[in-house]
């Protein structure tokens, strides 16, 4: 993928991740020369990681996954931002099929869906918080899509492409793990080109997920807030 690697800019929002940052970072290496790993202010050798893998290293504000997100988007130097989790759970190999739906077929984002591809933590993960998961998953997206009339199958993993100019279009808010609906919900209301492909999502390489499943209920509230605020807008706009 040498081509293409003065066209994508992959940015790793981490804390505490160093022992995956020391798997992942070489990986990535292949597919851009401008990584940006935006750091959680960790207490272990992330920055150390960054160092020897000549990587970009800077600290977030202490907000959370979103703002690390937003830190990151707004130094890069590439067109095309990819957002990849540091844990080592994304497939690297996805990142070919992302920058082609975003330079070859036009898209504005591009979205992963876990449920066409397979995931170790929602469907071969047979304990009962997978299953839990697994099913608050299909029951926020299937709440998203009847309010927003899409056909989405995986509205929450992370691993995503976006245009530069786009991501700063829609301005995103969210500090936290929100941020994922965040950017799919305000990109629907910007009427972007949004495409969604099948993704493998592996375990995680070292440590255990940050995201507590009771965190769930926020994305549902998430959700019904955006959709309230949305059909005010839209109402707004119809009568004036």
């Amino acid at each position: 993928m040498q081509q293409s690697l003065n066209l994508i800019s992959i940015v790793v929002p981490a804390k505490n991740e160093s022992k995956n940052l020391e798997f992942i970072l070489p990986i990535l290496k292949r597919y851009s020369d401008d990584i940006i790993v935006v750091d959680g202010h960790s207490n272990d050798n992330t920055r150390f990681q960054c160092e020897i893998n000549k990587v970009r290293f800077v600290l977030d504000n202490k907000l959370g996954k979103g703002d690390a997100q937003r830190v990151g988007a707004n130094l890069v130097k590439n067109n095309i931002i990819i957002f990849f989790d540091s844990d080592g759970s994304h497939d690297h190999e996805d990142i070919k099929i992302l920058y082609n739906k975003i330079y070859k077929d036009n898209a504005d984002l591009v979205i992963c869906s876990r449920k066409q591809g397979g995931s170790y933590d929602l469907t071969s993960n047979t304990s009962f918080l997978g299953f839990v998961r697994s099913a608050g998953c299909d029951f926020l997206s299937l709440i998203f899509n009847k309010i927003f009339k899409t056909k989405f199958t995986d509205i929450l993993y992370s691993l995503k492409a976006i245009k530069k100019d786009k991501f700063s279009e829609i301005g995103t808010s969210e500090n936290g793990f929100g941020i994922e609906i965040d950017i799919l919900i305000k990109s629907i209301k910007k009427n972007l080109n949004i495409i969604e492909i099948p993704s493998r999502e592996k375990s995680r390489v070292y440590g255990k997920s940050k995201l507590n499943t009771i965190v769930g209920l926020y994305f549902l509230f998430q959700i019904l807030r955006s959709s309230i605020f949305w059909g005010f807008q839209k109402f707004i706009k119809k009568v004036f």
